[in-house]
């Protein structure tokens, strides 16, 4: 079990700021929800060491970071997703 304390904000260390890779990263996929209007959908292939499943997961996430969901599916191996 986690041990739990309460500590003065003075005494806890600053929050990690996102790195420059991962905010070129947040602002691609914000890009790719973006670029999809109402009656399409997006569709992003895999490229080498990427899944189709940690790229579902950075679309929803680019969406609720914008506001909107999307719905996300997978077909051979290629993420579909539709912005709302």
């Amino acid at each position: 079990m986690a041990t739990f304390s309460v500590i003065p904000a003075a005494s806890a260390p600053s929050p990690a700021k996102a790195s420059r890779s991962l905010l070129a990263r947040m602002r691609e996929f914000d890009s790719y929800i973006a670029a999809v209007k109402s009656g399409q959908v997006g569709k992003l292939a895999p490229s080498t060491g990427e899944t189709a499943r940690g790229i579902s997961v950075r679309v929803a996430t680019a969406a609720k970071r914008q506001g909107k969901t999307a719905e996300t599916w997978v077909a051979d191996g290629t993420v579909y997703f539709k912005v709302s």
